[in-house]
């Protein structure tokens, strides 16, 4: 079960989201978030339609959780290669957006150990109370911790122009191996 999200950065301006599962693409924008991504989940129509078309099948679990043929609860996946006659797909879907840097603060992608404890806004606004993206990622996985998240807790911040940063750097914070490292965007 792997799903990821990956960014690009063109020109400076233009932010190429792609996403495969239920790992995700948030941008804050005037203290408002903007998803950049859905989940790909049985619940989704579409999803759902090309799964059956492809001869599988779409089953709740006992928490309410629809899930592919009873056992995997995304319809896109890098792996999962048991399921792709079914139609668990590894394509990502695509969005591209134009940043406003006087208002565009920061790009966050985090995976499901963050998004299924923590809402998008809630993400946003924890994330503008911080100093640094270092110190967002780290407070975002520890809240994440503190709600009993018990999955994948991965955190990527991007600075943008509105944080007030002149540099673009991103931080990751891996709960799961309690590692952090940095790198920068060119």
């Amino acid at each position: 079960m792997v799903g990821t999200t990956a960014a690009l950065l063109q020109d400076g301006i233009e932010l190429v989201v792609g996403s495969v599962g239920d790992s995700r693409a948030l941008l804050c924008r005037k203290g408002k978030v903007r998803k950049l991504t859905d989940d790909h989940t049985p619940e989704r129509k579409d999803e759902k339609h090309r799964i059956r078309q492809s001869g599988g099948f779409v089953t709740w679990n006992s928490v309410g959780q629809a899930n592919v043929n009873g056992r995997l609860a995304m319809t896109r996946s890098i792996r999962d290669f048991d399921l792709k006659k079914s139609g668990v797909i590894a394509e990502p879907e695509t969005t591209r957006t134009l940043l406003q840097h006087a208002h565009d603060s920061f790009l966050v992608l985090t995976t499901d150990g963050i998004n299924f404890i923590m809402t998008n806004q809630e993400i946003c606004d924890v994330i503008n109370q911080c100093h640094d993206p270092t110190e967002a990622a780290n407070v975002i996985a520890e809240q994440a911790l503190q709600y009993g998240s018990e999955d994948n807790s991965t955190v990527i911040v991007v600075p943008f122009g509105a944080w007030g940063k002149h540099q673009n750097a991103e931080y990751t914070y891996d709960m799961s191996r309690n590692v952090t490292s940095i790198g920068c965007w060119y």
